[in-house]
């Protein structure tokens, strides 16, 4: 029985273990990205590199995108040497970006004239889940493309939600994020407070580890914070655009959003600073300059911290 053939556009942190992941349990995939590390890592794991988007739906029965924002699905799919200059009747089309929901819903119009179908499919987890199924599906679409697709979500993911129509998985990814944003962002503003008044980092974590106060994201990030780890798991350019995204979708609907819109200065105002190569937690280095104090526990790597002067 033939393989199933699926082209991959976008071979980064996610997509790229996806891709390879896919490659690895028997599927042929043929995958593009712009950056020649990126292809060259997937190509060294099982993943035929190829050139275009074009060049990666050739053939193929489902086309998955994992790239950075809504310009990148647009130059991907719609573009002249995109995804739409290969489609073919049977096909289906799944994005697993975070992007508004209308750059997907216009793609999918497109898409539908030649009797192929779409399904926006966010996730949420990390690279390592990506690499190792499992990663959790937002997804929306018709249940019977859902059902199609199985074979290549159950790859990926353990844990699906089918939200409802076409753009429902993206609503609640924004959603989702712009929460996830905001308790980064007011846990970087009260614990540097809370240092600046004189208490001790470490100490001050642990305590609110236990309290009302905390969250996921605080759970999770702040002891690399600690650490002097701001690898960028998730980096301030992707909660800009996140934050930025939400903020765009409330505008469509009138909606005014006042505490998100001050998220978004925090997140912008830190990129400015020099900040933007560090994960989300980092934006708390805007609030160290400001303060002149450091988030850090006693054994971390950089005491001093990126925002502040030694």
């Amino acid at each position: 029985m033939a393989r199933t053939h699926i082209g991959f556009i976008g071979l980064g942190a996610m997509g790229g273990n996806m891709a390879r992941r896919l490659a690895g349990l028997g599927f042929t995939v043929a995958g593009y990205d712009p950056s020649d590390a990126n292809a060259k890592r997937s190509g060294d794991a099982g993943v035929k590199v190829v050139d275009t988007p074009a060049a990666a739906a050739d053939g193929a029965d489902f086309v998955l995108s994992s790239v950075p924002d809504p310009a990148a699905i647009r130059q991907s799919y719609l573009g002249p040497d995109g995804v739409m200059t290969r489609l073919r009747s049977g096909m289906v089309l799944i994005d697993l970006s975070t992007i508004d929901p209308a750059t997907w819903r216009e793609v999918a119009a497109a898409a539908a004239k030649y009797g192929v179908a779409c399904l926006d499919a966010p996730v949420s987890g990390g690279p390592a889940d990506a690499g190792a199924g499992k990663l959790v599906f937002l997804i929306g679409g018709e249940a019977s493309v859902i059902e199609k697709s199985r074979p290549v979500l159950d790859a990926l993911g353990n844990t699906f939600h089918h939200v409802g129509p076409l753009g429902s998985g993206l609503i609640v990814k924004l959603v989702n994020n712009v929460m996830s944003v905001g308790n980064v962002a007011v846990a970087a503003e009260a614990m540097v407070l809370g240092v600046r008044a004189g208490l001790d980092p470490q100490r001050l974590f642990d305590i609110l580890s236990t309290s009302g106060g905390r969250s996921h994201h605080f759970l999770k990030r702040f002891p690399n914070v600690l650490a002097g780890d701001f690898t960028p798991y998730f980096g301030i350019a992707l909660s800009r655009k996140d934050v930025a995204l939400g903020l765009g979708l409330a505008a469509s609907f009138g909606l005014p959003m006042p505490v998100t819109s001050a998220v978004r200065q925090a997140y912008e105002a830190a990129h400015a600073e020099g900040f933007g190569n560090l994960d989300m937690a980092g934006v708390i280095a805007l609030y160290e300059k400001w303060a002149g104090v450091a988030v850090r526990g006693k054994d971390a790597k950089k005491p001093g911290g990126p925002g502040v002067r030694s």
